[in-house]
């Protein structure tokens, strides 16, 4: 079967719970080492990645050098693995990206873009660089902007919604 569970290799720089170890592969990855996500690709056969590694925001402004290296150089080794292996990449962006001078009522696609926050920042480079990479390499880059998300069942992470 080309598609189901067994077919989508889950991945984290934590140890995995007995459950998401019951719904179909998991291998620790961590996006700094490109060495080793490439071993996972070919392992794996992997021709898509959902990558949504990274250091959000108020995580992100306590530590700003883990920020901009997870996000920055992880992204890149992501994008490196896409244009080497043929890879089609999603990668979520976020509302994040926009920053205070941005219009707030009908926000148009193309507009104003500075952020500030370091996981702002990097978002819109994610943005930019797969663009590129899409145009100067053929890599199947795709992204979409979240809005903040609250959920009752887990606490603020790092987020925006840490600010609240």
């Amino acid at each position: 079967a080309k598609f189901g569970q067994e077919n989508v290799v889950a991945s984290d720089i934590k140890k995995p719970t007995l459950e998401q170890r019951s719904t179909g592969p998991y291998v620790y990855a961590d996006v700094l080492n490109y060495r080793a996500l490439e071993q996972i690709v070919v392992d794996y056969g992997i021709d898509w990645v959902v990558h949504f590694s990274a250091i959000l925001s108020a995580a992100g402004e306590r530590n700003p050098s883990l920020g901009l290296n997870v996000n920055i150089n992880g992204f890149q080794n992501v994008l490196e693995l896409a244009k080497n292996h043929k890879l089609r990449l999603l990668s979520p962006s976020t509302m994040g990206a926009f920053g205070p001078t941005t219009p707030k009522d009908m926000t148009p696609d193309l507009t104003i873009m500075r952020p500030n926050t370091i996981y702002g920042i990097s978002k819109v480079h994610m943005e930019l660089l797969g663009e590129y990479y899409c145009e100067k390499f053929g890599v199947d880059f795709r992204s979409l902007r979240y809005p903040g998300i609250i959920s009752a069942d887990s606490p603020p992470g790092g987020g925006t919604t840490d600010y609240a």
